[in-house]
């Protein structure tokens, strides 16, 4: 009776009905290297600006324990991996990245650019593939995660430009003194962890979005404002970014030394 019913049923339309049927085609292959993280406890402090009693003041730190259900990637993303999300045209050309090299990471990425990438290769892998937290980047960064605490004593708030100052200076002696230009992949080591690069001259988006605190008297959150047009890239020093922003050096760091290069690596969860 069912061949009956497909006697005079073009072919095409047959071929593609089970098409649609079949499991997508997926290209592992294109996953990069990644490496695996042990459960540990660790030390982070909140990136944003706190306010206690209308005073500036650091962030709390805070004692965490966190076991990962996710890989991260070991080394950024590279030009030659980029170029190839943007030759299937899911991702955006960037200005002035004409080469594709595989041993170079990618620079000049807006937080659009990473997540573009991130979707593309979650589609062509069957993995899920995204940005990390500000959170989980300090904890694969382990010691080469930088506390920006500025830990001013007798600061009574009656003069901000002391903070801005001591941020300034706190970033300015954490910049590379190298040059401003990309390295190879692996030229800034790894941390205890397997992970190259961190802290070199290349900072990486985060989803995580910039925020406003208010403590009270006793430390204790009161409001929390979240502002998510702009976000966290971490390096060798934290910094908020406008999400459009490529180049940090024109323009898009809220205060003190500008990041020299925005590229990003990204994490994939672990079913």
């Amino acid at each position: 009776m069912r061949k009956s019913i497909l006697v005079g049923v073009p072919a095409a339309l047959l071929i593609g009905a089970a098409a649609l049927l079949l499991p997508p085609q997926y290209d592992t292959t294109l996953a990069p290297e990644t490496v695996k993280l042990a459960p540990r406890e660790f030390s982070f402090r909140p990136a944003g600006d706190y306010w206690q009693e209308k005073r500036a003041v650091d962030a709390p730190s805070q004692r965490k324990r966190l076991a990962p259900g996710f890989e991260v990637m070991k080394y950024q993303v590279s030009q030659a991996e980029y170029a190839r999300c943007v030759a299937a045209g899911d991702c955006l050309a960037l200005d002035g990245n004409l080469a594709a090299s595989a041993d170079l990471p990618l620079t000049g990425a807006s937080l659009l650019d990473a997540q573009l990438y991130a979707d593309w290769l979650s589609k062509r892998t069957g993995q899920r593939w995204r940005l990390p937290t500000d959170q989980e980047w300090a904890f694969f960064a382990g010691s080469r995660w930088a506390d920006d605490a500025l830990r001013i004593e007798g600061d009574d708030g009656s003069n901000p430009a002391r903070r801005w100052l001591a941020r300034y200076r706190f970033e300015a002696e954490t910049r590379t003194s190298a040059s401003g230009l990309p390295q190879l992949r692996g030229s800034h080591g790894l941390n205890e962890f397997g992970v190259a690069d961190l802290g070199g001259n290349v900072w990486e988006w985060t989803q995580s979005c910039h925020q406003r605190v208010n403590l009270d008297a006793q430390g204790s959150q009161t409001d929390r404002a979240q502002y998510c047009s702009i976000r966290i890239a971490e390096g060798r020093h934290r910094a908020a970014i406008n999400d459009f922003v490529r180049d940090a050096r024109g323009g898009g760091c809220s205060a003190g030394q500008p990041p020299d290069n925005l590229g990003f690596r990204l994490v994939r969860d672990i079913p």
